[in-house]
């Protein structure tokens, strides 16, 4: 009996073709390298039989992959969504496919998830904040492939490399803090690796005009509306006069806004609440939030551009944007 359950393979399209498996593979792949009336046949063929060509496997036999493999430490940052759908622009129109991975923290994991793309063979990599390791990123060196790091503060990337200086980030963010006349300010975020190099810019900027960040509120994770609203009333319970805050992401602040509410204080007249990263949600929050635009589409269109150069065996240009 038949089995009409298993996929349609090259050798279906050539019986229904009349020619040989290699003839239709050869027509698949290199379709100016055969006479007209074969390819129509073969084009015919495969309409006929639904065969579907698995570009994956021509392109492990062929050596020429199209896939970039993107690898993330947290899927919740709505910024990862924009500089994916920057670089996916870019990309697919010239024939490339990310393929993304969550990679978890433990140097074992990392190493691990980046291993398991081996088999892919993957054209080049992108990495957002990860790879703080040297013996990581030797590792990845060695593949030989174009790699683009995101959101890294260090000036020596392994290849490329598309960032926001954190340190000048928060620094903007005092200088507006201070010209808007807050005097008992506090932080609520991460402060580990950007979240803290962006808390000193902050805490620079309020030194030079004879300020300082009175409460530092070191959080766990920064996508969690809940986890602001907490955070902003262990700043109130400490600081029971503090008139500003700023939070770590703008989704920590909403939370902020929210509990703020609850309390019956008035934003900005009571307190003012600040956020970072300008999402979507931002304008719409009652009142609108104030926030840094990070433009992180636009990183991830610049980080595909460059990808693409070097793909294409031409010159990256600047190493660091």
């Amino acid at each position: 009996m038949k089995n009409t359950n298993r996929p349609v393979r090259v050798e279906d399209v050539a019986r229904v073709a009349g020619v040989s498996p290699i003839t239709v593979s050869r027509a698949l792949s290199y379709p100016e390298k055969v006479k007209e009336e074969t390819r129509k046949k073969v084009a015919d063929a495969v309409a006929k039989t639904g065969y579907v060509v698995n570009s994956f496997a021509s392109s492990l036999r062929s050596g020429r992959s199209p896939i970039v493999a993107v690898f993330a430490p947290d899927v919740r940052n709505p910024h990862l969504a924009n500089v994916l759908l920057g670089c996916t622009e870019v990309l697919e129109n010239n024939g490339y496919q990310l393929l993304a991975a969550r990679v978890g923290d433990s140097a074992d994991e990392q190493r691990r998830v980046i291993a398991s793309m081996t088999p892919f063979r993957p054209a080049a990599m992108l990495f957002t904040d990860l790879l703080k390791r040297d013996l990581d990123r030797n590792i990845v060196a060695a593949y030989g492939i174009p790699v683009v790091e995101m959101w890294d503060q260090r000036t020596d990337p392994i290849d490329m490399l598309v960032t926001m200086w954190e340190a000048d980030a928060g620094r903007t963010m005092g200088r507006h803090f201070v010209e808007r006349g807050y005097t008992r300010i506090a932080y609520a975020g991460l402060l580990a690796e950007r979240g803290r190099l962006r808390l000193q810019g902050f805490e620079a900027a309020l030194r030079e005009a004879g300020r300082d960040c009175q409460v530092v509120l070191g959080l766990s994770q920064g996508w969690e509306p809940d986890v602001g609203a907490e955070a902003f009333d262990e700043i109130i319970d400490r600081l029971p006069d503090c008139d500003a805050i700023l939070f770590g992401s703008d989704i920590l602040a909403a939370g902020g806004l929210s509990a703020a509410r609850r309390r019956g204080m008035s934003i900005p007249r009571d307190i003012a609440v600040a956020g970072f990263g300008d999402i979507p949600m931002a304008p719409h929050l009652d009142p609108p939030l104030t926030s840094l635009a990070v433009s992180s589409l636009e990183m991830g269109r610049q980080a595909g551009q460059m990808l693409l150069r070097r793909l294409g065996g031409r010159d990256a240009g600047e190493r660091i944007v």
